[in-house]
């Protein structure tokens, strides 16, 4: 386990003040020692419970890393440790990075966000006319689905053919009717920014996030089928995917866990496509909330879950219940959160009355890290009721 303490020490610090007596600097550092060891017990309790390989963990309170954690095996056919340079795929947390992409753009006024996408993809076919960019940034554009859930393209095209066939789909809805979730937002949304920065989403990502940020472990993913590089985890599942169509409608389920290839493309950056550190996220994080990469009232919007036609809301599960632009969340009276999920394996939860961001990493799919990150908070915010 990797402790870093001393952001802890400087939270109290700045909460009540150090003293200059031994028994002052002692108890913060038995706190948060004692605390580390609970969450270190409860990652490796849900490790065992759910099959996980190899995790990573990083905490961060008042704009603090208070405490990082690596776990198991990047690989285990070699026996690679996980280690806190170990990268791990974040699948559709790429979505939350879009977002504030796409926020940047309009902060600069280069993008509207209740125009029509035609305005900025004249070819776009005329069905698609009435699709808003906000639609597509929530999931209620109707659009049809260009990647199913193992990340191929629509009828095993390559991303060019794939683009023609989507656009000759009907839609599924009329738009702004109801949400349902399509990797075709995302790529949509790439081709917007790249349109209107006239650089490929990648670059433009890399230089106004990643590196604003400090972000140096993180990228997106490899499609030159280069070697993999030594500190990429392996991803592993149990689950084998029974897709008809672009749909998962049932899976199979092993007895041991096998090796999963997902074959990222340019196309899909925006969708799913970037891999990184619980450390570098946890950097991004506090990048965002420091406002390096849009105003408060941005976030704000990022943030704010967008209803449905009816008035509802909708998302992923009962708990991850409503969707902002890119931002999945967790309505509820106590302790909402903020909460990107990809891949059943990787989850980001950002507490903000609470001043309290989790970034848990795995590399199994079906990991789904996002029904054991509220455990890991309720050892931080006193009071919090969860489902032990």
């Amino acid at each position: 386990m990797l402790h870093k303490f001393s952001a802890a020490i400087g939270l109290i610090a700045t909460l009540g003040g150090l003293s200059h007596t031994a028994h002052a600097r002692t108890a913060p550092i038995a706190e948060a020692d004692n605390r580390a060891v609970a969450v270190e017990q409860l990652v490796r309790s849900e490790m065992s419970d759910r099959g996980i390989p190899g995790l990573q963990l990083t905490i961060v309170r008042q704009n603090r890393i208070l405490l990082t954690g690596a776990y198991g095996q990047a690989n285990i056919e070699t026996s690679t440790p996980v280690t806190e340079r170990t990268t791990f795929p974040i699948n559709s947390i790429s979505k939350a990075v879009a977002g504030v992409a796409a926020m940047q753009l309009v902060e600069a006024g280069k993008l509207d966000l209740d125009a029509p996408i035609k305005a900025y993809l004249e070819t776009l076919p005329e069905a698609w006319s009435g699709v808003t960019v906000r639609q597509i940034l929530t999931h209620m554009s109707g659009l049809p689905e260009i990647a199913d859930d193992n990340v191929r393209l629509l009828g095993g095209a390559e991303p060019d053919a794939a683009w023609a066939k989507v656009q000759e789909l009907p839609l599924k809805l009329p738009p702004g009717t109801r949400f349902d979730y399509t990797q075709t937002n995302y790529v949509v949304m790439g081709k917007i920014i790249e349109k209107i920065t006239g650089t490929s989403y990648a670059e433009f990502v890399h230089d106004r996030q990643f590196d604003a940020a400090g972000m140096k472990r993180t990228r997106f993913a490899d499609v030159t089928g280069a070697k993999a590089e030594p500190d990429a985890a392996t991803l592993y599942t149990y689950l084998t995917l029974r897709i008809e169509g672009m749909k998962t409608v049932g899976v199979e389920r092993s007895n041991i866990p096998f090796a999963r290839h997902e074959p990222w493309t340019e196309i899909v950056f925006p969708a799913g496509g970037v891999r990184t550190t619980s450390i570098d996220l946890a950097k991004w994080v506090i990048a965002l909330q420091k406002q390096k990469f849009i105003k408060a009232d941005s976030l704000e919007q990022l943030w704010k879950p967008q209803p449905q036609q009816d008035g509802t809301y909708r998302g992923f599960s009962s708990t991850i219940n409503g969707y902002g632009l890119g931002w999945p969340s967790a309505r509820r009276i106590d302790h909402p959160a903020i909460t990107p999920v990809g891949g059943a394996r990787a989850a980001l939860f950002i507490y903000p009355g609470d001043d309290l961001s989790i970034v848990v990493l795995t590399n199994l799919m079906g990991a789904s890290p996002e029904k054991f990150i509220d455990k890991i908070a309720s050892l931080y915010i006193p009071g919090f009721a969860v489902e032990k």
